[in-house]
């Protein structure tokens, strides 16, 4: 599952203009990588369609604050696929 860990910080570094070493598995996405929840939104969307899945439980997704969270849920999405 490595490569979901570093496909997530290539979108969350592209998507937010960071540096990749910026986003660490514990990072919030909003505190501490500076994330508005649109950019929040596009970073999943983003990832569901690299992943090819689709959250059916948006409050699962509203849930996720860090990226290993966001890892945590993409995991269980694409090994339930």
């Amino acid at each position: 599952m490595a490569d979901i860990v570093e496909k997530v910080r290539q979108v969350i570094s592209e998507k937010l203009q960071i540096d990749a070493a910026q986003v660490t598995m514990e990072a919030a996405i909003v505190e501490d990588l500076g994330a508005d929840s649109l950019e929040q939104a596009d970073i999943l969307f983003s990832l569901e369609d690299e992943f090819g899945i689709a959250a059916d439980d948006t409050d699962e997704a509203d849930g996720l604050k860090t990226v290993a969270d966001i890892v945590s849920y993409l995991e269980k999405k694409v090994t339930a696929e």
